[in-house]
């Protein structure tokens, strides 16, 4: 008798924790709403066309064009960094976890998140159409995740911190501001320089090395090929408008398939910088002084 007591007693305590349950399921909105999800459905993406990415640095606006992203200024449409536009898509149609934290309208401005909140992701496509307006708000009080919300959205949602990266960079974080298409330094057969002070010389790959073709003295080929690298893989400060009146250097790099890398640089302007035209672009490139230090070398930097 005792034991179907006890049976009974356990069964009916089973059934109102379950009926407990049940009511917090159906109560509690945070726990009926499937808290994971994507911002941004990659379907979507598909149809974008412009992008506005703002934060503490200011907005910066890309656009894509004939399937690549740019960046208009000016009335020019400068170079973007493709990989790093992939990179910021992913992390916006990534699959994670945001729980809704508050709905009401005095913490949304408690968070930073208000219309006129200056931390914004808005992506869209076609004529204006809205593909994504997301608000970025205020850290958590540990800073690893920070509330979201969507603008025709009421619910503040938090989340590990993903974003701020890409939205405090800033346009210099975006631009593609390589001199050359990526190659290979491997690929260089030989090289002919022309500097400021008229000295010109020649550079030619012998089976692994370097050599002067017209003394066939032998070069330390480690400095060559790491020059070469330098050069190559060398980014400039910034974009200029206008082309240089005269050319001072010229760098022309011979590749084993025959065709070839030029570079031509201006004379300094009273900031040591040079305009700089390469056969692989249609922009015009500022070096610094120090990318200059570093490229623009004499013979004697490569000898044994």
């Amino acid at each position: 008798m005792n034991y179907k007591k006890k049976l009974t007693i356990l069964s009916a305590l089973v059934a109102v924790l379950a009926l407990v349950y049940t009511l917090i399921l159906f109560f509690d909105s945070d726990r009926r709403r499937d808290p994971s999800f994507a911002w941004l459905d990659l379907s979507l993406f598909d149809m974008a066309d412009r992008m506005e990415i703002s934060g503490s640095n200011g907005m910066v606006i890309l656009r894509r064009i004939n399937d690549t992203w740019v960046h208009p200024q000016g009335g020019m449409n400068f170079p973007v960094r493709q990989s790093r536009v992939e990179d910021f898509i992913s992390t916006l149609s990534r699959f994670d976890t945001y729980p809704i934290r508050a709905l009401s309208a005095e913490a949304r401005e408690r968070l930073d998140l208000g219309e006129r909140s200056t931390t914004r992701i808005i992506v869209s496509g076609g004529a204006g159409l809205p593909l994504l307006d997301l608000h970025i708000g205020s850290a958590d009080a540990l800073g690893r995740e920070v509330y979201l919300r969507r603008a025709d959205s009421n619910e503040i949602h938090s989340g590990e911190d993903r974003f701020t990266f890409f939205t405090e960079a800033g346009v210099g974080f975006w631009l593609d501001r390589r001199l050359f298409s990526p190659s290979s330094f491997s690929d260089v057969q030989q090289v002919e320089v022309k500097l400021p002070d008229e000295e010109s010389y020649t550079l030619r790959r012998s089976g692994a090395g370097w050599v002067i073709p017209e003394s066939f003295e032998i070069l330390d080929g480690l400095r060559v090929d790491s020059w070469l690298r330098n050069l190559l893989e060398a980014e400039a400060e910034n974009f200029g408008i206008e082309e240089p009146a005269t050319i001072e250097v010229n760098i022309t790099l011979r590749m084993g398939d025959g065709q070839s890398k030029v570079l031509l640089a201006g004379p300094l302007d009273e900031n040591n910088v040079r305009q700089v035209l390469v056969s692989d672009s249609s922009f015009v490139y500022l070096l610094s002084e120090g990318t200059q230090n570093r490229l623009f070398r004499d013979i004697t930097s490569f000898m044994q």
